[in-house]
């Protein structure tokens, strides 16, 4: 947190402060918990059926290399396939309620991402494979901000938090809130509609830094992994064909 404050303190540049803040989050609270063979980098994400459509920048894409590349990949700013993403971090100076649902609401249009192509093998075929769509889990989502009002109230933070989630509706659904100085708060899932959506718990305590990292490891521990010899289908995000020039 002093190390935040310095930045938006000392930068007067929009741009700049807000790099500066992405930088400090992710060598601190994000790589030192991520599941080792994840990745994270800022920018946008495409599917097949639009591939010319990006998302809104988001601030951290999570992403696994096993499952696919970035289709461009620069340290300032990614295209990836949502074949390839796991989760979306969104980061800010300033949190507060006009904030938070803006971030939300860039998160959504990925989230809705639902359909991701894969090519699996055939069996009995030593070369040839089969194009599969497969219905997947939306990306786990989270918001790290230094809310710009220190005496923000958590009652008030998780109220607004669930508000905006039930305004939205589905593919809404914010895994963490991490509030710096004031605490770490989860939507809690549900396996039915019996369950009420969008419930919102928090961490005030002293263990609210573990609940944060705790929740962010397992969240993508769950993360389900290709089968064994499938890759993703990427052809359809660049248009062109082949011949063959030789025999």
């Amino acid at each position: 947190m002093k190390a935040l404050e310095s930045k938006r303190s000392a930068i007067d540049d929009r741009t700049g402060k807000g790099s500066a803040t992405e930088l400090i989050i992710e060598r601190d609270l994000l790589l030192p918990h991520l599941p080792p063979h994840l990745r994270c980098g800022k920018g946008a994400v495409v599917q097949t059926s639009a591939p010319a459509v990006q998302s809104p920048a988001i601030d951290r894409v999570i992403s696994d290399p096993s499952a696919a590349s970035p289709l461009l990949y620069d340290d300032a700013h990614s295209i990836f396939p949502i074949e390839a993403v796991c989760g979306l971090v969104e980061i800010t100076m300033h949190l507060d309620a006009s904030k938070l649902r803006g971030d939300i609401e860039r998160m959504v249009p990925v989230k809705a991402m639902r359909t991701r192509r894969y090519l699996k093998p055939i069996p009995g075929s030593k070369t040839k494979t089969e194009r599969i769509p497969r219905e997947a889990i939306s990306p786990r989502s989270f918001i790290i901000g230094l809310p710009a009002d220190p005496n923000w109230k958590a009652k008030t933070i998780a109220a607004v938090l669930r508000s905006i989630q039930m305004d939205l509706g589905a593919p809404t659904h914010v895994h963490g809130l991490y509030a710096l100085g004031v605490g770490f708060f989860e939507t809690v899932g549900v396996d039915s509609d019996a369950e009420r959506m969008y419930r919102v718990r928090g961490w005030l305590g002293p263990d609210r830094l573990f609940r944060f990292t705790t929740s962010l490891r397992q969240s993508f521990d769950r993360w389900q992994s290709l089968p064994t010899g499938w890759s993703a289908d990427l052809q359809g995000y660049v248009n062109g064909s082949s011949s063959i020039l030789a025999e």
